[in-house]
């Protein structure tokens, strides 16, 4: 549900104008209306404008050539805990990237397809998006996703909770030589099943929904690092560290349980990498331990993906680990629980 969003006086990382540049420049996608519910809700208007509607933008754009929905979490079963990754991504060739994290015995599964097009459906006009193994469909307040791997079975239904997060606090951003919409749903409340070699665990937890759709031109990035960070006072953190045309751009865009947002400035996360694996099946290096530094929020924390082998091997391979927080956070412990996305080469 959208709630006034206002943007904070921390340190911004990209400017108003780079955010109107993006919206000049941005592919041609039909955008719904405001939320009527939502409107009733603002006491005033935000301070920049949005460019996502929700839950309209729940639905596909057939105009975007680029285009996905990206569900995290982590599940409890009594004592037993686990992770997992669903995306389903709609391109010219539709894929699939599922993984099963057992994060109690260090277990890590993982499959990914690619599909034709007439295998898949992507709706325009609701969110109903299905390939062969995986589904996401629904709304807002009960999504329900399934997926299945050679090793079980995820299936869960999705409760999204408080507001939702609008990356670059306008849900538009510059992104690999184009442009990119993108808003997270970071609180949703899971609950259903997931089975592992044959034991089925009835689960409850927190999901994270990424959506991305536009332009861009993937041959321009290097490599990147991105976090989702649910963090125990409440607070939602979408952490960028991106290597792309010779630059670095490293920020965050912090979302309070009240719906307003701040950007601020993270410290590069390259130099503050530790516990490396090379993956024996693409040979690249990972980082599994990083030091996270956010001045403006006077926080200092320590993320840890366990255990360390958890590389998708699509596209050459990609890390995405179910991942633990601590530290401090606005000068008071914290904790938490995060997914860590790493493309690239950490060498």
């Amino acid at each position: 549900m959208r709630q006034q969003r206002r943007r904070s006086t921390a340190i911004l990382t990209l400017t108003l104008g780079a955010v109107l540049a993006c919206a000049t420049s941005g592919p041609a996608v039909a955008k719904a209306g405001p939320d009527p519910v939502a409107t009733s809700k603002a006491a005033d208007a935000p301070a920049f404008p949005a460019f996502v509607r929700l839950p309209a933008d729940q639905a596909a754009h057939p105009d975007a050539p680029q285009e996905w929905w990206y569900v995290v979490g982590h599940l409890s079963a009594g004592g037993h805990r686990f992770g997992y990754e669903v995306q389903i991504v709609a391109s010219q060739a539709p894929q699939t990237l599922i993984a099963i994290t057992d994060e109690t015995t260090g277990a890590y599964y993982t499959q990914s397809q690619t599909y034709s097009p007439d295998q898949t459906s992507f709706s325009s006009t609701t969110l109903d998006v299905r390939a062969p193994s995986a589904t996401l469909s629904g709304p807002m307040d009960a999504m329900r996703l399934h997926a299945t791997l050679p090793v079980g079975e995820i299936d869960l239904t999705l409760d999204s909770q408080g507001p939702a997060l609008y990356n670059n606090g306008t849900g538009l951003m510059p992104f690999l030589g184009g442009t990119s919409y993108y808003y997270s749903l970071p609180s949703l409340a899971s609950k259903g099943t997931l089975t592992e070699n044959n034991h089925t665990y009835p689960v409850t937890g927190q999901s994270w929904l990424d959506r991305q759709w536009g332009t861009w031109d993937w041959s321009t990035a290097q490599k990147w690092t991105w976090m989702a960070l649910q963090l125990s006072d409440g607070d939602r953190v979408n952490l960028w560290d991106l290597f792309a045309q010779g630059d670095e751009v490293h920020y965050a865009t912090v979302l309070h349980p009240d719906g307003t947002e701040e950007i601020v400035a993270v410290n590069p996360l390259a130099d503050r990498t530790s516990g490396f694996w090379t993956s024996p099946t693409t040979a690249k290096r990972y980082g599994t331990r990083w030091a996270v530094s956010i001045p403006a929020l006077n926080a200092s924390l320590t993320v840890v993906a366990r255990p360390q082998g958890q590389e998708i091997q699509a596209d050459g391979g990609i890390f995405e680990g179910a991942s633990s927080v601590t530290g401090q956070y606005r000068g008071k412990p914290v904790t938490g629980q995060a997914y860590v996305e790493q493309l690239g080469d950490w060498r």
